[in-house]
C-alpha cells in the first residue's frame, strides 16, 4: 500500500505578502487576463476590482494559499470562486441596473445613498413604438392630407401653426383633424380623450 501524502500547509499571511510582492510585471498582466476572463457577467465588477478583492481576501487569511503551487494556479482558483460566489450572490439579490445611486446627494446628518431612476428604453419599447408607427400610417389608408398633418404634428405644431405650416385654411384644417382622430380613436378604442 502506498501511504497518501500530506496536503501542503497554507502560506502564513506574511509568506502571502512575500510571494505576491516577487510578482514579475508579467505575473502582475497574466493575473489581470485571467481576472477579466472571470469578470464577465459580473454587474459592477471591472478586472482589477476582482483582482483587488482576492488579493486582499488571501493576505488577510479569509482565503487559504496553498503552499507549493505556482502563484498564479492560486489566483486563478480564488478569482473563480470569489466571481462564482459574487454570481450567487447577485442571483439571490439582483442589483437594478437602471436605478443610479447618488451618495453625494444626501444631507449632511443623512449617510444613507438616495437613488434615482433612470429612464432607458428597452429593445421591445422600440419594437412597440415602430408597430405603433406602422399601425397609424395604415389606418391613415393612404390618405395624403392626413399624412401631412401627421408630420406637421410630430414635428410639435399644433392648431394655427399647424395650419400654417401646412396652407390650410381652418375649415380643411378642422375636417383632416376629425377624420384623423377618428381613424385613431378606431385604432385604439380603449384610449380615453384628453
Amino acid at each position: 500500500m502506498s501511504a497518501i501524502p500530506e496536503p501542503p500547509k497554507p502560506l502564513t499571511p506574511a509568506e502571502v505578502e512575500a510571494t505576491i510582492s516577487a510578482f514579475s510585471a508579467a505575473d502582475w498582466k497574466r493575473a489581470e487576463h485571467i481576472a477579466a476572463s472571470f469578470c464577465g457577467g459580473l454587474t459592477g465588477w471591472m478586472p482589477m476590482d476582482l483582482l483587488q478583492e482576492t488579493l486582499t481576501s488571501l493576505v488577510a487569511g479569509t482565503r487559504s494559499w496553498p503552499g507549493g503551487l505556482h502563484p498564479l494556479v492560486v489566483l486563478k482558483t480564488a478569482m473563480r470562486s470569489v466571481a462564482s460566489n459574487t454570481r450567487k450572490h447577485n442571483k439571490a439579490s439582483p442589483i437594478d441596473e437602471n436605478v443610479v445611486v447618488e451618495p453625494f446627494e444626501a444631507e449632511e446628518a443623512d449617510k444613507t445613498p438616495v437613488a434615482h431612476g433612470q429612464a432607458t428604453v428597452t429593445p421591445e419599447d422600440e419594437v412597440s413604438g415602430k408597430q405603433q408607427m406602422a399601425a397609424v400610417y395604415a389606418a391613415l389608408g393612404g390618405d395624403q392630407e392626413l399624412e401631412y398633418l401627421v408630420m406637421v404634428w410630430a414635428d410639435g405644431l399644433r392648431g394655427a401653426e399647424a395650419r400654417e405650416a401646412l396652407g390650410w385654411d381652418a375649415k380643411k384644417y378642422d375636417a383632416a383633424r376629425n377624420r384623423l382622430l377618428r381613424r385613431l380613436a378606431a385604432l385604439d378604442p380603449d384610449r380615453r380623450p384628453k
